[in-house]
């Protein structure tokens, strides 16, 4: 499979090792407000998003996450405070990420690719109809995360 975007060194990068402090949290910052105009241009589809998960959860469905990597690592993240924040109980959350426990021992490439593991967590989550998976990929490309949403949809 090709580099992705995502993949790839940032053109930016290059000697960042070697700049001053201030240099380096101005180029982090700038990439913080790039990441939150892509979010806004997003909002509309991320409320309807939000919306339809809403009614979902209203009516007795679950919440599911899908993804892999530094993706599975925020979807965690974000799952762990439902609970908290929302109140949604912790049994009807499925966090699905490839590589499974391993993963979060080690970020190492291969389970993002691997398909046949994603359709398995989707089956065994026994996601379904009145259900909502949440796929995280930065490509948007990420085969697990792809076949996830995949298997989902065609689950109901």
């Amino acid at each position: 499979m090709a580099e992705t975007r995502t993949e790839a060194l940032h053109q930016n990068a290059e000697g960042l090792d070697v700049q001053t402090p201030d240099a380096i949290l101005s180029f982090l910052a700038n990439a913080q407000i790039e990441a939150a105009k892509a979010v806004h241009g997003a909002i509309p589809a991320i409320a309807e998003a939000a919306e339809l998960i809403a009614r979902q959860l209203k009516t007795g469905g679950r919440l599911a996450y899908a993804a892999a990597g530094s993706s599975g690592l925020m979807a965690v993240a974000d799952a762990l405070e439902l609970p908290g924040t929302f109140g949604i109980a912790r049994d009807r959350i499925a966090i699905l990420i490839a590589g499974g426990d391993e993963a979060f021992h080690t970020l190492a490439g291969g389970p993002e690719d691997d398909v046949e593991e994603a359709a398995a967590a989707v089956a065994n989550a026994n996601i379904g109809k009145g259900d909502c998976l949440i796929a995280i990929s930065a490509s948007g490309s990420t085969p697990y995360a792809v076949q996830a949403i995949g298997d989902a949809r065609r689950r109901g």
